[in-house]
């Protein structure tokens, strides 16, 4: 996955602003200050130069992430139908892109705290406005059929998450999508975040697992997103390969509860000589599968799934 041609370009001129020592020093101290900050909620975007670090070096793998993560979503047919959608943490703007590719009929708001985020998405979007907002300390006017936040809820504490997922699921009429890093943190805090919408009477949890209580034991589930990566971004990182593998949970909500007869696959197959191993997860939990050329069609599909993916289990079931 790669950035918009015409994007990229953009993003190439704010380049023009900072030299590359600003830039390589910047994206670390950034990453040393999301680390050190973990969970404060506090602002760490401090300069209009900042800004434009994190869009360079972040905004290729989060708009990978919401671009590949609901064309699989709408493909499944867990997500249709969107008229009017809410980016909220929208940051300098990567989900907003995504978002514009795969709904461009839909209506799209923009919620964001930062100010040095919001200047650096004006000059990458002329025609877009953007409201100044804060999840915890503000309240939404109106409703959407989607509410999407990526990379936005690990920089809160626990009850300010909470609160904010609430807020979402208020505002929203039929969907809510969180989205954040592929960490056992993150998922530690999104099972908690099941829990509530499990204990609600409006919400059902419809990706990428149903069950209430995890199987997974002393693990934890990601999936990811690969990142082609520009010359500018290479140059960000000092890195030399020409993509990254960018990791990523998330929990999509929904009023209907949408009932699947497939399992969603949690990690890479293992493919061996005449049999492919699996690691799955559908309504019975946790399961790991050996597929051989008995199952035929499935045999076959097991080779070439990806994960997140869902796949027919029929064979083996029946």
């Amino acid at each position: 996955m790669i950035l918009p041609i015409e994007l990229q370009e953009k993003i190439n001129d704010l380049y023009s602003s900072i030299n590359k020592q600003v830039l390589v020093s910047s994206r670390q101290d950034l990453t040393d200050k999301y680390k050190a900050t973990k969970e404060s909620g506090r602002s760490l975007i401090d300069s209009k130069a900042e800004g434009v670090v994190y869009a360079i070096s972040r905004m290729p793998s989060t708009y990978a992430v919401v671009y590949t993560l609901l064309s699989n979503l709408i493909e499944q047919g867990l997500i249709d139908n969107i008229k009017t959608i809410f980016d909220v943490g929208s940051g300098t703007g990567a989900g907003y892109f995504a978002l514009k590719s795969l709904f461009p009929e839909s209506e799209i708001s923009l919620f964001e705290r930062e100010s040095n985020m919001i200047d650096v998405f004006k000059k990458l979007s002329d025609d877009k406005d953007v409201v100044r907002f804060d999840l915890i300390k503000d309240n939404f006017e109106k409703n959407a059929d989607l509410v999407v936040t990526s990379y936005v809820l690990s920089e809160m504490n626990e009850e300010s998450r909470i609160l904010s997922v609430k807020k979402m699921m208020e505002t929203s009429s039929r969907y809510v999508l969180l989205i954040d890093t592929g960490t056992p943190r993150t998922y530690e805090n999104f099972l908690k975040i099941k829990k509530l919408v499990n204990d609600s009477d409006d919400w059902n949890i419809i990706a990428p697992c149903k069950t209430e209580k995890c199987g997974l034991k002393n693990d934890y589930c990601q999936f990811f997103a690969r990142v082609e990566r520009s010359a500018l971004l290479k140059m960000s990182k000092e890195g030399t390969l020409s993509y990254e593998d960018e990791k990523y949970f998330y929990l999509l909500l929904s009023k209907d509860n949408v009932k699947s007869d497939f399992a969603r696959v949690i990690r890479r197959p293992i493919i061996k000589t005449n049999v492919t191993e699996l690691k799955v997860c559908d309504d019975c939990g946790i399961r790991d599968l050996k597929i051989t050329k008995k199952h035929k069609q499935l045999y076959k599909k097991s080779k070439k799934v990806r994960v997140n993916e869902l796949i027919d289990l029929s064979e083996i079931n029946d």
